[in-house]
């Protein structure tokens, strides 16, 4: 009866507590200090043990010795003079605090049954070597405090939402409907989610239900235009093929789905409606212990993140990144095994990409470090890749253009990180590893990379013309410029505080060249969304040196058109580039 009492009163959730228990099995309750048997011990969720051993520094967990938890050195390991090692932390699912939905008009007044043969199991990336540093991810502000729409029943069960314009009175202030937005119960590791599942557990609710006609017209139109967007490298195409399929097993995923696809028919009540009714189903779901499982959670979030970003208002560009903060543990998908592949087999992978592409947009704004764990590694070598199979070009092109990516990331990052004192001989030999990464990949990659024709500016455009057979390919090309615009504008070395006003050095012209690559592929092909968000972000580090009126007018015709076809606001790019070009915001040119 005691046993039965004192288990009733141990909170699992108070996980620094429990690997004690393998140098002295007492533990502290209200009713004092008691022992736990093995049975409970050995009842005790995996996930808590694992939690409770990151608290404790590594020194004192290889010793297995008890460890106080004192930062920076713990007292056992300051009486006997040993180093204290800690763990790099973990960010957690309890920092996500998703707001309620706000239009911006408002705001503003698969993986195959087979495995490819690899070579040289036991080799990693080179790019991924050159990333063998660990930054922890800084911390999001927590977003909590919002009120939303509490969700009558789980993520699995079917859509009721009424996604009529008059649907949205049931949303507004003093509601009785409306409530406080209930705190997670607990702090799920986003890491986990893209580990593979176990057995008997689930990727998605089991449910099945009919949408509506109105819901099935947006997953249709989903389809048809939007996975595009988030399959720029993948083609296999999984967020165009896979998501559509699990939509009505998992009401999270599809409301995702219905408020980007409404939002960017700009149907705004519609879009607000499903983003009101998803935060609330994915708030419950997050709370459960099978959330850890469920793959179609990383793949709402990321598609939330695209909703948030057609949501920002168009003549301010203010972009509080709450879903970058929610799906920002994505970065450590491999935190197990440190390794990511960069052929995407599944769609918890592909996902992880997308967040890679979505981060390094707003990086590249901010001009800060993407929030990237760069102690990943990619694994296998796209070069390593070998199958006779006729769909493993699918996987092989799929890695190529990945490893583009990553290598874009890590050039970001070193641009960005904070200057260190002395370090100067080291950037510049990491500079060097960089440019190599970049030059290895244009010169090794598969021939299909190359596009099917290329043409040098005409009189109808400034820009050259290039088209190709494939998204991933001109995505890949897109990173490729705009890796080597960046490290040729941050190349470690002596430079002029001061420089002379209207002209261009070789190196200006070196970025220039470029830039010129990057807005000639948005022209030919303005379908290619990704080449238009690479074009928006580049923007930043490049616009300022483009001098000449018809390339100034023609980009801002490109980034018009691009908010015009796609909902993407660009206005207050345009703003900042005519500010940057001492032009009045208000004249054309």
């Amino acid at each position: 009866m005691q046993g039965a009492s004192v288990h009733r009163v141990i909170d699992p959730r108070k996980a620094h507590l429990l690997f004690r228990l393998q140098s002295a099995r007492r533990v502290n309750t209200r009713h004092g200090q008691i022992p736990l048997s093995e049975r409970m011990v050995s009842e005790l969720p995996h996930a808590v043990v694992d939690e409770a051993k990151r608290s404790l520094s590594l020194t004192c967990r290889t010793r297995r010795v008890k460890c106080d938890e004192t930062h920076p050195i713990c007292k056992a390991c300051s009486k006997k003079n040993r180093p204290c090692q800690w763990e790099a932390p973990h960010t957690k699912f309890k920092d996500y605090q998703p707001a309620e939905a706000t239009s911006s008009n408002s705001a503003s007044a698969h993986g195959g049954d087979g495995r490819m043969n690899v070579d040289g199991l036991d080799g990693t990336d080179d790019e991924g070597s050159l990333a063998s540093r660990s930054r922890s991810p800084q911390a999001n502000e927590d977003q909590g405090g919002h009120r939303a729409v509490p969700s009558e029943s789980d993520g699995t069960s079917r859509s009721t939402t009424d996604l009529s314009p008059a649907s949205i009175a049931v949303h507004s202030p003093g509601s009785p409907f409306l409530v406080e937005r209930p705190k997670l119960q607990s702090s799920i590791s986003v890491a986990s989610l893209l580990r593979h599942p176990a057995e008997a557990t689930r990727s998605h609710s089991l449910d099945d239900y009919q949408l509506t006609r109105k819901e099935a017209q947006l997953v249709h139109y989903y389809s048809e235009y939007l996975g595009r967007w988030l399959d720029c490298t993948d083609a296999t195409r999984q967020f165009t093929l896979g998501v559509p399929e699990k939509v009505r097993k998992c009401s999270v995923l599809c409301h995702s789905v219905l408020s980007f696809a409404a939002r960017h028919r700009r149907d705004d009540a519609t879009a607000d409606a499903a983003y009101q009714r998803c935060i609330a189903l994915l708030i419950r779901r997050l709370s459960e212990p099978s959330a850890s499982h469920d793959e179609t959670l990383l793949c709402a979030i990321v598609i939330l993140r695209f909703f948030e970003q057609l949501n920002v208002p168009s003549m301010t560009g203010s972009d509080a990144g709450q879903h970058l903060a929610g799906s920002s543990a994505i970065l450590r998908a491999s935190q197990g095994n440190h390794y990511v592949d960069p052929s995407a087999p599944t769609l918890r992978e592909a996902a992880f990409w997308v967040y890679v592409r979505q981060c390094l947009y707003k990086a590249t704004v901010n001009q800060q470090p993407p929030d990237i764990d760069f102690s990943l590694q990619l694994h296998p070598k796209p070069s390593s890749m070998q199958d006779s199979h006729p769909l493993a070009r699918l996987r092989l092109d799929t890695a190529w253009a990945n490893q583009m990516t990553w290598i874009t990331a890590m050039i970001v990052d070193f641009c960005f990180e904070a200057e260190t004192p002395g370090e100067q001989n080291g950037k510049l030999s990491r500079w060097n590893e960089l440019w190599d990464a970049v030059q290895d990949w244009a010169r090794n990659r598969p021939k299909g990379f190359d596009p099917i024709w290329h043409g040098v500016a005409s009189v109808d455009s400034c820009f050259p013309q290039v088209y190709f057979t494939a998204d991933w390919h001109a995505v890949a090309f897109g990173f490729y410029h705009f890796s080597c615009i960046m490290l040729h504008g941050y190349k470690p070395g002596p430079r002029f505080a001061i420089r002379t006003v209207g002209t261009l050095s070789n190196k200006d012209r070196q970025i220039l060249e470029h830039a010129h690559a990057i807005c000639g592929a948005c022209r030919s092909t303005p379908e290619i969304v990704q080449l238009s968000i690479i074009l928006c972000h580049t923007i930043f580090i490049w616009g300022p040196l483009m001098l000449d009126p018809n390339e100034r007018n023609e980009v801002v015709q490109l980034l018009e058109d691009f908010e015009r076809l796609n909902v993407w606001p660009t206005a207050w790019i345009i703003t900042a580039l005519k500010m940057e070009w001492g032009l009045a915001t208000n004249n054309s040119f």
